[in-house]
């Protein structure tokens, strides 16, 4: 193992150890208030229940391309209105069980904002067995065939059924088998950036300007230590650049690598606290504190961590298009299917 692999698992390891000693004194001293951390992030859990059978006749076939229709402007935005009906997570049969995968929402706003928008939906697989960690970035403008309501961007199923309708569609759409959710709200993410006393990156011209002009601050080109409003501003950016939205999607999982390689290289136990804070308050999942240890066990003790960044649907695979008045990607499902299944689970078709 190399001298910068053995520093990476030792900090690794650290951050493991110190994130799990508060837990367990926290049980031990405050007891009372542990039980209360934990019932705040394990909040408004989505049911799992077996799922129904759909008849053919149900999937809907998707919308045809206009080959002569450019798409919108790629900074108009879309959401779906309407009432919000909660759905429960459909059963989902393991495809490989020493591999778990979940889902990762970033909600627009606060963690418990009843208002369901977001433009951040990703997938994070952990294979022990390769030690590799996979993240899979999923535009928010993706079409896709959501349950109960036709062809919808898959953000509409956020915002029209919750966690559960937006994994039983991406499970439906990409041949997956998640069931198991985390999500916080942008506000709270731009606290935890706070927390760690801000990310360097580096930016073009263009993305200087665009994050100055939302936040009101003046950025330059080149590598800057951004706050956290400027983080969660170039995370939603798609209009700079040209980027559109898989340009957004490749921004957002440029900005999750450099945030793991400065957490790695700058490590210091005072990025901790934001961590526990960030727990207490803003994440919400359906995880087993067991199972979320082992799994972290698993990673600081992984020898080669091998951290694989996706954008998804693959290039050459999609179709721009306006739907419903706006821009819209569709997907070549097979074609993503088979990616997801060699990235996720290393099966070959």
């Amino acid at each position: 193992m190399g001298e910068a692999q053995t520093k990476q698992k030792h900090t690794l390891r650290n951050v493991f150890l110190i994130v799990l000693g508060i837990f367990v004194v926290s049980a031990a001293v405050f007891g009372i208030a542990f039980g209360t951390l934990l019932g705040n992030t394990t909040k408004n859990l989505v049911e799992i229940v077996p799922g129904p059978i759909r008849d053919i006749a149900e999937v809907i076939a998707p919308p045809t391309p206009d080959p002569f229709v450019k798409a919108l402007a790629t900074d108009v935005d879309y959401y779906e209105t309407g009432e919000i009906h909660q759905i429960p997570i459909y059963e989902q049969k393991k495809i490989d069980k020493f591999i778990f995968s979940f889902l990762i929402v970033v909600q627009n706003g606060k963690t418990d904002d009843e208002d369901h928008k977001s433009d951040m939906f990703f997938i994070l697989s952990w294979n022990p067995l390769e030690q590799k960690c996979t993240i899979v970035a999923i535009p928010r403008d993706t079409l896709v065939s959501v349950e109960g309501y036709g062809w919808k961007r898959i953000n509409a199923a956020y915002s029209l059924g919750g966690i559960g309708l937006l994994m039983n569609t991406i499970n439906e759409s990409f041949g997956l088998d998640l069931q198991n959710y985390v999500y916080i709200g942008t506000d709270e993410l731009a606290e935890l950036v706070e927390g760690l006393g801000g990310i360097p990156l580096r930016i073009s011209s263009e993305e200087a300007s665009y994050i100055s002009e939302q936040t009101g601050t003046d950025l330059k080109e080149g590598v800057r230590k951004l706050n956290g409003k400027q983080i969660i501003a170039l995370l939603l950016d798609r209009s700079s650049d040209n980027k559109g939205a898989i340009g957004r999607s490749r921004t957002q999982l440029r900005v999750i690598q450099n945030t793991y390689d400065y957490m790695v290289e700058e490590f210091d136990s005072s990025f901790v606290w934001p961590f526990f804070g960030l727990v207490s308050k803003g994440v919400r999942t359906n995880f087993d504190f067991e199972i979320l240890t082992s799994i972290g066990y698993e990673v600081v003790e992984s020898d080669e961590l091998t951290l694989k960044l996706v954008v998804m649907p693959s290039e050459d695979s999609y179709t721009e298009m306006t739907f419903d008045g706006a821009y819209a990607i569709l997907p070549e499902f097979e074609k993503n299917r088979i990616l997801l299944r060699q990235e996720l689970f290393g099966i070959e078709e």
